[in-house]
């Protein structure tokens, strides 16, 4: 099903006409009638939920999406951070609507940029839980030999079905929180229902319910067909009241996608598909004790794991992990006028590979080489690779009256378990020639096989195991009061770890002058400090590489080949990373809001927030050096080395109007946002900028000049990705048909800005041709959502919904990164589903 521009204007001019059909239905009722009736005021609906709430002044940073809300804006992919691209001074990344296949098969949040923060700075939580990766998240080749690729910021993430409310901060937070430059993103799990009930909810989108666009610099006879994919998701909620005291909610869910890839012409010259699956399963609990008095636990388990395949191969199936196991219980209370709430965490995250172990490349002279056309043929894959992270915490906070006003007070101990490590060796094989007299001195050596052909070279990575570990631990308290029309909250958090070994002191400070009742003036000055990345600890342990070489032995006409044979022939030293004495990241913020009624007629609300961020001590990789070191026997080597440095810095400084109202059975949400980034990475480089040798050997590009491996440039890119200058936002919610059709219109703006980009043409350097990288200009685009759910009335047992969920109604180019052989951009999709609620 392809909709037509025509199709989808008259959809969106269809939804807007509907308040003048409802009158003019109406008016011919009451002609036909010859009845008078006393004028009456109707109101058909009540006004839904504005697309995000907050507008308080002492939290100017804080922005709050409901359950309610969520469900209007979510597109249907299972994504709840893609609302968020709603909030001013969050940016994501440039591809996150991209048609390439690994963005279609991807089920993982997206990144987020807050206040300038890098994508790893923001402190994520889960019902108050935190849920954030100390390893490097960068990685997205699962081809990689040294790395995974299913490893994301959020070691844990939710469906929308199973969120109650996702809050965000991005400013002026407050000492209760910290583990953050960025932002905090706190996804509150729904609580269970008073009273029994269910619901069902499955959804289904794939490439025949989209359009593919191209730019107008495409060329199609040089592109692969475009990708042909599904996703569906069905998740389903049980509420489940006890008696007065005990209430359960269970949960369950999976989300699939399957999206076909092209295989290398030498095999076939076909297409193989792979699937990525996210799942989800929940139990959480209440129990009321008495009125002040409750115990909170809840336990999630939400495991991911996403196939891939080099394309020239085969036997080569990498899936990779992601997500995990999340438990917490939480008991709080109140005695007097003290309140008080413990809470103990565990958090059990899995980001790990799996692989076969060992890798051949045959020539396919051999007879029994069969299985491709190209002169070699490649079988097997890069071997398992584990990586995991364990968090326990013990956290507790109270608030209590304290000299005319609140004293609030709390503190959290965590220990943090990461692991990362290959339990067995892996072996690539590969050249030898084909020859019929090749012997194999053991027949069950798998390099070689007889009267055909032996391996004549094989790389070794061996096996390693690295953990490292975090003792932490923070105190904080605040106090608020008011001093005629100024209310003001000081805070103080005081945090440090056996791992860095720093006691990072960081003040907060808000005040908030009440000029009116309703117009009041926020004026903040914190600073807050990051968490300890283990990544470039865990890298001390990863052993160097070796490449082994043989010969045959000539034995009459018999081409001898044994396992004795092998000497080593290149030992590769991989770059150290090497500790060093480093300074906590932080970030020091100025920020000033007013927050005023607008239209009070629509119960509009106004603000206006300027948030300026000076990010420093930002942990860096110096140039690469060398150093000459012993081995073991007492040789000397050289060796290259990284050391960490805290020379990056980040400045951010963004500008925002937000106006909140509503009308009649119409909710509106409007907002736009200026922001100006400068960061040094370009200069200074990335810390996580490692690369796979492997990798670079085949992908090299031109820019500014030079050639140098891809990654190494998308490293210094990747920033600048996320930092769109300006942004705007209108969401327009409805109900219409006493609340049987739910509607929501969202429309975003991003402005042109320039970056880091394939300007694609390309260069020949030496009889080698290059892709030419430069500084290109990202035009601004336009992208229109409609979303649409319609409850049948005549169920009487519980409720039945349709849903649609278009995404690009007029098919916009959203101006993602595109090739000569993937040249497609996301056009208008649809997704749709139904729903069943009792």
């Amino acid at each position: 099903m392809r909709l037509k521009t025509h199709t989808a204007i008259g959809i969106a001019l269809l939804f807007g006409a509907l308040p003048a059909i409802a009158q003019e239905t109406g008016a011919n009722a009451v002609q036909s009638e010859a009845v008078e009736l006393d004028a009456i005021d109707i109101e058909d609906t009540r006004a839904p939920m504005p697309a995000y709430r907050g507008f308080i002044a002492e939290d100017s940073g804080l922005s709050i999406i409901d359950k309610e809300s969520l469900t209007g804006l979510e597109d249907g992919s299972g994504d709840a951070m893609d609302a968020l691209r709603l909030m001013p001074n969050v940016n994501f990344d440039v591809n996150h609507s991209s048609a390439d296949r690994d963005s279609l098969l991807d089920l993982r949040p997206a990144d987020i940029s807050i206040s300038g923060g890098q994508t790893y700075d923001n402190a994520f939580r889960i019902d108050g839980v935190g849920v954030n990766s100390v390893m490097d998240v960068s990685g997205d080749n699962p081809q990689s030999i040294f790395d995974v690729a299913g490893a994301s910021a959020q070691s844990i993430f939710l469906d929308p079905s199973l969120i109650g409310s996702i809050e965000l901060r991005d400013s002026n937070i407050s000492a209760r929180y910290g583990e953050f430059s960025g932002g905090v993103v706190d996804v509150g799990i729904r609580d269970p229902g008073e009273a029994f009930g269910f619901s069902l909810r499955y959804g289904y989108e794939n490439d025949e319910m989209l359009d593919y666009i191209t730019d107008d610099d495409a060329d199609l006879s040089l592109a692969d067909p475009p990708p042909e994919f599904t996703k569906w998701r069905v998740h389903g909620t049980v509420d489940a009241p006890v008696n007065d005291k005990l209430r359960l909610l269970f949960g369950f869910g999976r989300t699939v996608s399957d999206v076909t890839y092209p295989v290398s012409a030498s095999y076939g010259d076909n297409f193989r598909g792979f699937q990525s699956t996210s799942d989800n399963y929940l139990v959480k609990g209440i129990y009321d004790f008495s009125d002040t008095l409750r115990l909170t636990s809840s336990l999630v388990y939400s495991p991911y794991e996403s196939e891939s395949a080099a394309a020239a191969g085969i036997n080569n199936l990498v899936t990779s992990k992601g997500g995990g196991l999340t438990f917490k219980t939480e008991l709080d209370g109140q005695n007097g006028e003290l309140d008080w709430l413990v809470r103990a965490s565990y958090v059990d995250s899995d980001a790990s590979r799996e692989a076969p172990g060992v890798q051949y490349n045959w020539s396919s002279a051999a007879p029994s080489i069969d299985f491709c056309s190209g002169s070699s043929c490649t079988t097997g894959g890069i071997g398992n690779l584990d990586q995991t992270q364990r968090d326990y915490a013990l956290e507790g906070e109270a608030s209590h009256p304290l000299f005319g006003g609140t004293f609030d007070f709390g503190g959290t101990i965590s220990y943090v378990d990461a692991h990362k490590g290959r339990e067995q060796d892996l072996q690539l094989y590969s050249r030898g020639i084909y020859d019929p007299d090749t012997v194999c001195a053991d027949p069950t050596e798998a390099s070689c096989i007889d009267g055909e052909i032996a391996a004549t070279q094989y790389n070794l990575y061996p096996g390693f195991s690295s953990d490292a570990e975090i003792l932490q631990g923070a105190v904080w308290a605040e106090q608020a009061n008011s001093f005629g029309p100024v209310d003001v909250r000081a805070g103080l958090r005081v945090s440090g770890d056996d791992y860095l070994k720093n006691t990072n002191v960081a003040p907060r400070l808000s005040a908030v002058w009440n000029i009116r009742d309703d117009v009041q003036l926020t004026a903040g000055a914190n600073r807050y400090y990051t968490r300890n990345l283990l990544a470039y600890a865990i890298s001390e342990d990863e052993p160097d590489s070796y490449l082994y070489r043989r010969t045959g032995t000539s034995e009459g006409t018999d081409l001898v080949f044994s396992p004795d044979d092998w000497s080593l022939y290149r030992w590769s030293i991989l770059t150290s990373y090497y500790d060093a004495e480093l300074d906590t990241p932080y970030s020091d913020e100025a920020t000033l809001a007013l927050t005023f009624p607008a239209f009070q007629n629509l119960n509009g609300i106004g603000r206006l927030k300027a948030v300026q961020r000076w990010h420093r001590d930002q942990i860096l990789a110096r140039p690469t050096e060398t150093i000459e070191q012993i081995d073991d026997d007492g040789v000397p080597y050289t060796r290259r080395v990284r050391y960490p440095s805290n020379e990056g810095k980040t400045n951010y400084v963004g500008l925002s109007a937000e106006w909140v109202g509503t009308w009649k059975n119409t909710s509106f949400t409007l907002n736009a946002a200026w922001s100006e980034t400068y960061n040094n990475a370009d200069d200074e480089g990335e810390y996580f900028d490692e690369y796979d040798p492997e990798e670079l050997l085949e992908d090299f590009i031109y820019y500014q000049g030079q050639i140098m491996p891809k990654s190494q440039l998308q490293d210094e890119a990747y920033r600048e990705n996320f930092a769109t200058p300006f942004t705007a936002n209108a969401a327009v919610r409805s109900t219409w048909l006493d609340e049987a059709l739910d509607t929501t219109l969202w429309l975003y703006w991003k402005d042109e800005y320039e970056t880091i980009g394939d300007t694609r043409e390309n260069i020949t350097i030496d009889g080698s041709s290059y892709d030419v990288y430069d500084i290109v200009t990202r035009d601004a685009s336009m992208r229109v959502d409609l979303n649409a759910t319609y409850t049948i009335p005549e169920f009487s047992r519980g409720r039945v919904q349709l849903e649609a969920r278009v995404s690009n109604l007029f098919s916009n180019l959203p101006h993602t990164d595109v090739t000569d052989r993937d040249p497609y951009q996301l056009g208008r999709a649809v997704w749709l589903g139904i729903n069943y609620v009792y």
